[in-house]
């Protein structure tokens, strides 16, 4: 038998070559409230069966819910896990995950926002929004002053409701969360609270094996302020099927990731809480050239947010991350004569501009004044020179290549960063407001 209350936690694999899933399964009275790692879904109410030592439960997903079957043996709960045709694995054993079920977002009663994450691979983050300040934790749920603290500003006390932090209490925000597949890509869909019809964003990923949990933050402030969010793992990565299309930025890969793109603004567009003429893409990067590729052939989308994404040819952006270090390395000359040179030599490959001059929705770049892997003085450049006819706008801020604070300019000073830039997340909303996107 097993007892009326018991907490169980482990990962799933989905299918079973994937990369595992944390998981963790509070039971209580007939219920469990099952949480996901970062990337998916949070902490869920579903139904919890038990006939003898098997059990039963089943995460709610589209076009179908993921459902765990499986035998306790001793202190583990093993089996397998299904959504539709694909199938996977799932390992068990009696113990409290801490942070696993805290992962989302929440509300004070004087409105400030927060958001656990774990993004991109970083260790659990408390993100206070829209100011973007962020703080490490710990393992016994102690709170830093930077990122890469996990000491020093207090500790977050878990309530049936929320949790309370510094003196101030945090209750949950009843997102509405959904593990989803669109051909051969897995997604995690997240609706605001409410009925909508709500505006919705797909996510496009940057360069590199990337997964679902790199675009958490932004997801969490895009449902704060009531906009869905469509975020996959990349095609033959996480839990998505399919081939990887490489690294190698080329006009194939290119296609591909935009298709994929594209059937899930239409999955998204299709679906009954969304309104169809308010769904867009966000773009983080390399989707400088794939965005723009899929809003100009896909009906559905109605307009797009990029992310540090390059407005010039791909030769241009990798001679510049080349000469500047790309935040790994220090720059090779000053900006000016990194410029110079890269202005020298010419541009070269794939081009964003004659896509860009295809569109005809709403567009918002978001860079940073010392990005390293993306020439911002060229690519605004290139956008004075486009916007004429285009509703076309851009904001520059004192980052590099992410929008977190880089003390040195180099990633290896990110555990010292204080946060986000805090007119990153309030740019954003404004102009989804001024788009009437979001009321």
């Amino acid at each position: 038998m097993i007892a009326a209350t018991v907490s169980w936690s482990g990962a799933y694999a989905l299918p079973a070559t994937a990369t595992p899933v944390a998981i963790s399964v509070q039971v209580h009275a007939g219920k469990a409230t099952v949480a996901l790692g970062p990337g998916h879904a949070g902490a869920t109410s579903v139904t919890f069966t038990v006939t003898g030592r098997r059990v039963r439960f089943a995460f709610p997903g589209l076009p179908q819910n993921v459902a765990f079957e499986g035998v306790v043996t001793g202190a583990r709960l093993m089996g397998t896990v299904r959504q539709g045709s694909v199938r996977g694995t799932f390992s068990l054993r009696r113990a409290v995950s801490r942070i696993l079920p805290l992962y989302g977002a929440y509300r004070s009663s004087a409105g400030d926002g927060v958001a656990i994450v774990a993004p991109d691979g970083l260790p659990p983050l408390l993100i206070e929004l829209p100011s973007g300040a962020t703080h490490g934790i710990g393992a016994a749920l102690t709170v830093g002053r930077r990122l890469g603290d996990t000491r020093g500003n207090g500790a977050i006390a878990v309530d049936a409701k929320g949790f309370t932090w510094n003196g101030t209490h945090y209750a949950r925000v009843a997102l509405r969360q959904r593990e989803v597949r669109v051909g051969a890509d897995a997604a995690t869909l997240t609706l605001p609270p409410g009925a909508g019809p709500f505006p919705g964003v797909v996510m496009m990923h940057g360069s590199g094996r990337r997964t679902r949990d790199e675009f958490d933050v932004f997801t969490m402030y895009l449902a704060l302020n009531g906009v869905a969010v469509l975020a996959d793992d990349k095609r033959g990565l996480g839990q998505s099927l399919g081939r990887y299309p490489g690294d190698a930025a080329s006009e194939s890969m290119f296609d591909v990731l935009a298709r994929d793109a594209q059937a899930e603004a239409r999955f998204l567009a299709a679906l009954r809480q969304i309104d169809p003429k308010r769904v867009g893409l966000w773009g983080d990067s390399q989707a400088g050239w794939t965005l723009p590729l899929a809003a100009s052939r896909e009906q559905a989308v109605r307009f797009a947010i990029f992310n540090s994404a390059p407005t010039v040819t791909v030769g241009e952006t990798d001679n510049w991350g080349r000469l500047a270090g790309q935040s790994e390395s220090p720059p090779s000359g000053s900006r000016a004569s990194m410029l110079a040179q890269v202005r020298h030599d010419g541009p070269s490959g794939i081009d964003a501009a004659p896509t860009l001059r295809k569109l005809a929705i709403p567009v918002l770049w978001m860079y940073g004044s010392d990005d390293r892997n993306v020439p911002t003085e060229l690519c605004v450049e290139r956008l004075e020179s486009l916007k004429a006819g285009h509703d076309f706008s851009w904001v520059v801020l004192p980052t590099a290549h992410t929008p977190l604070v880089l003390p040195t300019g180099l990633l290896s000073s990110l555990p010292q960063s204080s946060g986000f830039d805090s007119r990153f997340f309030p740019d954003v909303l404004d102009w989804l407001r001024v788009h009437t996107i979001t009321s």
